[in-house]
């Protein structure tokens, strides 16, 4: 699991000083669209089989912050890979550190997420040509799945996995977007030009 903690109403309003009495609704608004956008982005994006890591994703208001979570135990080796594919994308180094060599996680949960890969995609077992069922006992029809599922696991386990982001790419988008759309709606409440400092596009995480 990874978390990130954007600031909220007190964070951004520094930047908008001379803006309209109606800040703090605008930002808080905007905060919250904001987290919206980066959860349906993250989620489109995310690798998917049978949907736990994309239905691991939420986000949840805390006063004036935005906590953005991914909850699967396995969230970050999707993100960033592991052992040689270890691919952080540049600006999450830091983060992607504290995850490298995480010991974490429960290998038998990830055994029976392969196992069922495996049963679903049709990999092992014979099939009749007529009814196009699987035959076997439910019993022998596992033992079977278990079999090739086990040396995908070492494989796993061995070489890594590639990474996929799905994550941390969402913030490039959607706090530009957000910073935005505060201004044009200040602007338009206020009838005044709100001219941006350069930093403000760079989302800031304040934690991890």
């Amino acid at each position: 699991m990874f978390k990130v903690t954007v600031t909220g109403v007190s964070g951004v309003k520094q930047h908008f000083v001379s803006a309209s009495k109606e800040i703090t609704r605008i930002v808080d608004q905007e905060l919250v669209s904001m987290a919206k956008d980066w959860v349906a982005g993250a989620k489109r994006d995310a690798p998917v089989d049978q949907g736990t890591l994309k239905g691991s994703i939420s986000y949840l208001k805390e006063g004036e912050r935005i906590n953005i979570v991914s909850q699967a135990f396995y969230s970050a080796f999707m993100e960033f890979g592991t052992k040689g594919n270890y691919r952080p994308i540049p600006g999450t180094e830091n983060i992607a550190a504290q995850f490298k060599g995480y010991k974490g996680g429960d290998i038998m949960q990830m055994l029976r997420m392969i196992v069922r890969w495996v049963n679903r995609k049709g990999i092992t077992g014979s099939y009749s040509v007529k009814t196009r069922r699987r035959l076997g006992s439910k019993v022998s029809q596992y033992a079977e799945d278990y079999s090739a599922a086990w040396p995908i696991l070492m494989s796993i386990l061995k070489h890594g996995v590639k990474p996929h982001p799905y994550f941390f790419k969402q913030q490039h988008v959607v706090w530009p977007q957000m910073v935005r759309n505060i201004q044009k709606r200040i602007e338009k409440d206020s009838k005044v030009k709100v001219i941006l400092p350069g930093n403000i596009n760079r989302q800031p995480i304040v934690t991890i």
